[in-house]
């Protein structure tokens, strides 16, 4: 069985993961209350982390790294970077390296916008786990920034939240 690549992650209702300073304040709300989204679930059922370089930044700044016990790996161009306490880095392009992963278990992709993009491009995402926040930023940087293939999904499941918040999961469709 093939690593299987999920991307989960949160999106305005007019499709935008962060402010364009890059600050994600706008998801605070939702996040302290007795819900969790599936969240602790998904993250059970994960053993690898792949986050672009901006997004391990900002995770740094929410206290203690959340995905201890995880293979972390953070995708930079900074070829010089090799490790740290949480993660490995990476500065070659996703389609290598993760034909040369030899685990077979699910991969989160966290995010950011350029490395779902890069992800996209080599078509290596397999489900599609977008959870839409009732908010119109206006402004800010986009999930997709359009550049990948045309792309078949299926509809598996949506799942809806009293805060007004609804979770589309999508897989791949192989032709």
């Amino acid at each position: 069985m093939p690593n299987n690549i999920i991307l989960y992650i949160a999106s305005s209702l007019d499709g935008f993961i962060a402010r364009k300073d890059g600050s994600v304040d706008w998801l605070s709300p939702y996040e302290n209350g007795q819900e969790d989204y599936g969240y602790k679930d998904f993250l059970e059922k994960v053993g690898i982390v792949i986050m672009g370089n901006t997004t391990y930044k900002q995770v740094l700044t929410f206290g203690e790294f959340p995905y201890r016990g995880k293979d972390c790996f953070v995708f930079t161009r900074n070829k010089e970077k090799r490790k740290d306490e949480n993660v490995t880095f990476v500065s070659k392009n996703a389609k290598d390296f993760i034909s040369q992963l030899s685990d077979n278990k699910n991969i989160w992709l966290v995010g950011g916008a350029s490395i779902i993009d890069e992800f996209l491009k080599f078509d290596l995402i397999d489900e599609f786990i977008i959870t839409i926040i009732p908010i119109l930023l206006g402004e800010g940087i986009p999930l997709f920034k359009g550049r990948s293939n045309e792309k078949n999904l299926e509809l598996i499941d949506v799942k809806t939240f009293d805060p007004g918040l609804v979770q589309l999961y999508y897989k791949r469709k192989i032709s």
